[in-house]
């Protein structure tokens, strides 16, 4: 499968990856520059390959405020939220954003990987259209994003994981990276003319750039530190889970021992962390890596890794199994790169 910006990408000398079927901009230039790009100034990103619902009518606010864990009650038309639908076991079965465009009327961006899952699970409970192919999906991120989409739309002020429309179009000061930054959903036309427009001004930035931004930032990733078989609790993402609500998984949740959890870890010197590697302690092993990667913004090799419970301590000596050799590391609480100001 292929986004509507695909021909740009290759115009611009994209390198393609296969991200679960879809065949995306890997890089264009090089992952390190682009991720400093974001850091530095601003970066675009085409996510089109993201799944988009809307679910509406008088029963749509109960039954997504009985299928998430946070609590859709804090919603209001202009507002985002960052939530997690779960499964009878209290596992995750995505983590989504819900826009709530009237009282009776939700926008939800889904991951790619989840957009039928997610579709179908909804759909059982009440009616849902999927409007993925209608849309275009692009982040604008970075410091200077505010001051670039301001030549197209009235975004000064809008404040953190808020939301305007305008005509058809949504643009969400939300984002995946760590940095300030807006994400736009435009009909396919509009969608494509301002790509193009907004890659004179910033830089274009592939799945690389953004993996590395958002381990940076310690944002999770569907299949790696959250999934079907992980709670939230395990997952570090306790606040995103009102127990004050009724939803679906609650008790399977509450109920399940966290013997490991999601923590923090860097390289102490050389070595590059991935997905699988043990850490270690003493010679044991106390967890493992599940994302990793080189950070170009504190030059050196991070990791999100699950860790026993006992262990998670700041500043915690260990030792990283990285092809046979063991590396000195260190456990530290994450995000490794804060959020600028808004």
């Amino acid at each position: 499968m292929r986004t509507p910006l695909y021909e740009i990408h290759r115009r611009l000398g994209a390198r393609f990856t296969d991200f679960h079927g879809w065949e995306m901009p890997l890089q264009y230039k090089g992952i390190v520059e682009e991720a400093l790009a974001v850091r530095n100034s601003a970066g675009i990103f085409d996510i089109s390959h993201m799944g988009r619902l809307l679910v509406s009518g008088k029963d749509a606010f109960r039954v997504l405020q009985k299928l998430t864990t946070n609590n859709l009650s804090k919603l209001y038309p202009g507002k985002v939220q960052y939530n997690l639908l779960t499964n009878e076991r209290g596992g995750v079965k995505d983590d989504i954003t819900i826009y709530m465009l009237s009282e009776d009327e939700f926008f939800l961006c889904v991951n790619a990987v989840n957009r039928d899952k997610v579709r179908e699970w909804i759909g059982k409970h009440t009616p849902v259209e999927d409007i993925s192919e209608k849309m275009v999906q692009i982040a604008l991120q970075g410091k200077d994003s505010e001051g670039i989409l301001s030549e197209f739309y009235d975004v000064k002020g809008l404040k953190y994981y808020h939301f305007k429309t305008f005509g058809e179009t949504i643009v969400s000061r939300t984002g995946y990276t760590g940095e300030d930054g807006f994400e736009i959903y435009a009909p396919l036309k509009e969608g494509v003319e301002l790509f193009e427009a907004l890659i004179e001004r910033a830089k274009p930035c592939g799945l690389g750039a953004r993996d590395v931004l958002r381990i940076e930032a310690g944002y999770p990733l569907y299949g790696h530190e959250i999934s079907e078989d992980i709670t939230p609790f395990e997952a570090n993402l306790d606040r995103f889970v009102d127990t004050s609500k009724d939803f679906l998984g609650k008790s399977a949740m509450l109920s399940k021992e966290v013997r490991r959890k999601l923590f923090g870890l860097e390289m102490v010197k050389g070595g590059v962390p991935r997905e699988g590697y043990p850490v270690l302690k003493q010679g044991k092993e106390i967890g493992r890596v599940s994302s990793g990667t080189y950070s170009p913004t504190l030059k050196k090799g991070i990791a999100l890794c699950f860790i026993d419970i006992e262990e998670r301590k700041e500043g915690n000596e260990v030792e990283l199994e990285v092809r046979g050799r063991r590396l000195r590391a260190v456990l530290r609480s994450y995000p490794f790169v804060k959020r600028s100001k808004i």
